[in-house]
């Protein structure tokens, strides 16, 4: 099973978390790493490279950031650059999440190939044009 990190800006991983838990439950080998305000970069290494030890179970492990070329990304693709074992996604968005915790009995490449695709198909626009709005009905009070 591949491993999951989750590391971002303030609390942004917490928030990805708790999003995630709501819709596909608690999920084994995914672990947190916050790079709050009050952080240095030395501090958020130690605490990816401790994450990233308990979530590794032999197949790989994939550390999801918010920013490309932000800290945590820049931290954890040093430790990446280190041990080819961990691989890093940037511009992590729910859906991402959502694939990566329903796809990680497959080869760490297939996986990787996967969730960017599907956050990348996961963003679109709502165009207002594109539905009929409905009349109101004023004979039930409005609703």
């Amino acid at each position: 099973m591949i491993g999951i990190v989750i590391c971002a800006h303030g609390v942004f991983s917490d928030g990805l978390h708790s999003s995630l838990q709501l819709i596909a439950g608690k999920q084994e080998n995914l672990e947190i790493v916050n790079f709050e305000e009050s952080s240095n970069t030395e501090e958020l290494k130690e605490a990816l490279e401790k994450a990233l030890n308990k979530v590794e179970k032999g197949s790989g492990s994939v550390v999801f950031t918010d920013i490309p070329g932000g800290t945590p990304y820049n931290q954890a693709a040093l430790l990446s650059a280190a041990n080819r074992k961990i691989r890093v996604v940037s511009g992590t968005n729910l859906p991402c999440l959502l694939t990566a915790c329903f796809s990680r009995e497959v080869h760490i490449d297939e996986f990787i190939a996967q969730v960017i695709q599907s956050g990348k198909d996961s963003i679109s626009e709502f165009i207002v044009d594109s539905i009929q709005p409905q009349k109101p009905n004023n004979n039930r009070g409005g609703i």
